[in-house]
């Protein structure tokens, strides 16, 4: 795909006539445009880009740290290596994006689209996921730490080799969700959804999963210690697996 070049300078006027445009509620300035646009390893630290349109942009290792992407149009953006850290990417439309090996920390998310979003490997430490929509979503490998998913829909995404601790995945949708070979320590998962999601050769450490729905779960050959599963709803051989511990 052939993505238009912008300079350093064009991208400047780009973003403070941006400014300009959200300063005065569309009277002056105008609304940036930068879909399609080749911005890899542009620096926008401390841009605000709230609802700016950066539909395809490549934004490969772009240095976007504390940056407001507030409800900004991000389809099918290519972010990987990009730094995210305390970046505000709230509301904002993800899907299909490809954030690999991306730095998120301190990143809120809360209500984005990350739908079929590619995150492998991405570390996602103090990250604010809250009622963000993750469904289908890749996030294999990935470092999740002191992080919030609480009312996200993480349904059928893939997790699989990921470190999940001590977050909090409270009422959480991971139906259909791969979680297998992950380690999860010191995290509550209170009355998330897990039908049909996989567990197996996970390794579970002091982990909340109370009133959870683990019907039609996948548990053989996860190893459990101190976990929480009081008022919780197993499938037979779920439960079977379990007793083991």
């Amino acid at each position: 795909m052939l993505r238009r070049k912008i300079n350093r300078s064009e991208l400047a006027k780009v973003i403070q006539e941006h400014l300009k445009w959200l300063e005065s509620k569309g009277e002056l300035g105008e609304k940036a445009d930068l879909s399609g646009c080749d911005l890899a390893r542009q620096n926008f630290e401390k841009a605000n880009l709230e609802r700016a349109n950066l539909e395809g942009a490549n934004l490969c290792q772009a240095k976007l740290r504390t940056a407001n992407l507030t409800a900004a149009n991000l389809w099918g953006a290519t972010l990987e290596e990009a730094d995210l850290h305390w970046a505000i990417v709230q509301r904002a439309n993800l899907k299909d994006a490809c954030l690999n090996r991306a730095n998120l920390i301190y990143a809120n998310f809360s209500n984005a689209d990350l739908s079929r979003a590619q995150m492998e490997n991405t570390a996602s430490h103090y990250t604010f996921y809250d009622n963000a929509i993750l469904e289908s979503a890749n996030l294999q490998g990935a470092s999740i730490r002191f992080s919030d998913m609480n009312f996200a829909n993480l349904h059928g995404a893939n997790l699989s080799r990921t470190a999940i601790a001590s977050s909090t995945m409270i009422s959480t949708d991971l139906s259909f969700a791969n979680l297998s070979n992950s380690k999860i320590t010191m995290s509550d998962f209170e009355n998330a959804i897990l039908i049909n999601s996989r567990l197996n050769h996970s390794l579970i450490i002091r982990t909340s999963f109370k009133n959870v729905d683990f019907t039609g779960t996948d548990f053989n050959d996860a190893k459990v210690e101190s976990a929480d599963f009081s008022e919780t709803v197993f499938s037979h051989n779920s439960r079977t697996v379990l007793e083991r511990y």
